[in-house]
């Protein structure tokens, strides 16, 4: 049960959402073949967000909602000593086999510990400044501002001085309120809601760039947050796959399209990102520290990585 603070109002989205047959399904088969392949490929915002984790043997990384444990076992097969962290225990007993399966199908001979732990992200049973890492992916949409307010302040005390956050979240609000409605008046078929209705039921806390980087702010972390757009990758990467909600198998469709394609990557290299790019990324650290490079494999990607090569640029300060 997630401890929620005086004067809260709204409960924790119910940990039965995200039970294993729901999380296999709306990964739509790509979880199977990340396992039948020793946890290979990953898929491509995943990877580029354990890029930006700079992973080496010996870093003590949490995944903090680790869902289905493919951050967790690439982390953990990339040296790194993992704690995954789920309040779903269907969730974290699927991250442990996943460990497990990819520790096997790799054949690791000295893997590196590893733990997971049954708890809520505004309380997490790790020492004080016993982290390097922490990887909040995919997390942040679906808790509360006040859930995401107490994860911040657990977060900035596990981090040890040099260590850093890496944040993935989707949707981007400013794209789903500027991009969307446009794009729906070249393909009306579209549905009027970009959001499945399980996104719906499990998406409470929504992002946008700016609103991003003042909630990490307030936490007290130093943060640099960007837009990427990588919807126009998985659209075109998903064709004869079987989503379980109509959003993407129509959605994809359209996305797949060469003119919405060149459109994306042309937006991409403009001011107008900040509206196209669906997905949110952000790195954060305590104050008084560097924090990762702004340059290499931790600037922003800003243009669709569907049609064209990335450029290096400086994100939002």
């Amino acid at each position: 049960m997630q401890r929620r603070k005086e004067g809260t109002s709204a409960p924790p989205v119910p940990a039965s959402l995200y039970s294993a047959e729901t999380l296999r399904a709306f990964a739509a088969g790509e979880h199977e073949q990340f396992l039948a392949a020793g946890g290979r490929p990953l898929r491509p915002r995943l990877a580029r967000s354990l890029a930006l984790a700079a992973l080496e043997p010996g870093l003590v990384v949490a995944d903090v909602g680790s869902g289905r444990g493919e951050a967790a076992a690439h982390s953990h097969r990339r040296g790194a000593i993992v704690i995954a962290v789920d309040y779903s225990l269907q969730a974290l007993r699927m991250a442990c086999e996943t460990v497990g399966t990819v520790q096997r199908e790799a054949r690791q001979q000295h893997p590196a510990p590893w733990l997971a732990l049954a708890a809520d992200a505004t309380a997490l049973p790790i020492a004080t400044a016993a982290v390097d890492r922490v990887l909040l992916l995919d997390i942040i949409e679906h808790l509360h501002p006040w859930q995401v307010s107490s994860l911040l302040d657990e977060v900035r005390r596990i981090l040890r001085p040099s260590g850093y956050v890496v944040i993935h979240t989707l949707p981007n609000r400013w794209a789903l309120a500027a991009a969307y409605p446009l794009l729906r008046l070249w393909a009306w078929r579209l549905p009027a809601d970009a959001r499945s209705r399980y996104e719906r039921a499990v998406h409470v806390n929504e992002q946008d760039p700016l609103g991003l980087r003042r909630t990490l702010q307030r936490a007290g972390l130093t943060a640099r947050v960007w837009v990427e757009e990588w919807t126009t990758v998985y659209a075109a990467r998903g064709r004869g796959r079987d989503y379980p909600d109509r959003t993407r198998s129509e959605g994809y469709e359209v996305l797949r399209s060469s003119t919405v394609q060149l459109v994306a990557g042309a937006a991409m290299r403009t001011p107008a990102r900040w509206f196209v790019g669906n997905d949110l990324f952000a790195l954060a650290w305590k104050p008084g520290h560097p924090g990762p490079p702004a340059t290499g494999r931790f600037a922003p990607l800003r243009r669709s990585l569907a049609v064209s090569a990335p450029r290096s640029r400086r994100g939002v300060r």
